[in-house]
């Protein structure tokens, strides 16, 4: 008995598909992008920096008021230390030290954190560098529109998703909750057990709200 033989011409074609096969298996693979991938939010570093004219003195009023700014600053946007930056060289170093002392001093004040470094300079009227770092949204730019009548393939147009996200990283507080969530505080157990009891008393759990007081404004009397 003898066994059925395959034209080698369908031998062949069966061969090539099972290379063209393995190829794909062991090729990259294509990750198509949608509108959340191609404009997700990202994250750059910032800097924000003042420069303050050493005082033999001390600070000026204006200089203050620069200072205490910074911190509000630092403050929303959730910076890191703010560093001072004393100049080495030319500069007059005590006015620069009595400059960096109430400085520091006024930072202390409005909560922030402060650390010392130098920088060189050769500039007789060299300043003092206060700066912190921070986490800023990317955001896109938008309104680059493609030819809106090309749609042949029925694919998204280019720009689609960009102003959403564009928004979405305007809005954000703590950009560095794009990259890693923050700690969760802990939890408050005598609260917890009060709402525990009054469950199993069938009251209500949630905390009482004072009354609202509405107010009638009488004009021209």
């Amino acid at each position: 008995m003898t066994s059925p033989r395959i034209p080698l011409t369908a031998a062949a074609l069966s061969l090539a598909a099972l290379s063209l096969a393995a190829c794909a298996a062991s090729g990259p693979s294509v990750v198509a992008l949608t509108p959340g991938s191609q404009y997700g939010l990202k994250v750059e570093s910032g800097a924000d920096r003042i420069a303050l004219a050493p005082h033999a003195d001390g600070l000026s009023d204006a200089q203050q008021q620069a200072l205490k700014a910074l911190a509000a600053r630092r403050a929303d946007v959730g910076g890191g230390v703010i560093t001072l930056s004393l100049p080495h060289g030319p500069a007059d170093a005590a006015a620069a030290g009595r400059t960096a002392d109430a400085a520091q001093t006024v930072l202390a004040v409005a909560g922030a954190q402060v650390q010392r470094s130098t920088y060189e300079s050769d500039d007789p009227k060299a300043p003092l560098l206060v700066s912190f770092g921070y986490d800023k949204a990317v955001v896109p730019r938008c309104g680059r529109w493609d030819d809106l009548t090309a749609t042949g393939n029925n694919d998204s147009y280019g720009n689609f998703g960009c102003a959403v996200n564009a928004n979405m990283a305007l809005q954000i507080a703590h950009p560095s909750d794009i990259e890693h969530p923050r700690t969760e505080e802990a939890a408050d157990s005598e609260r917890r057990l009060t709402v525990i009891e009054k469950y199993r008393e069938g009251k209500v759990t949630a905390a009482d709200e004072p009354p609202l007081r509405s107010t009638i404004s009488h004009i021209g009397d």
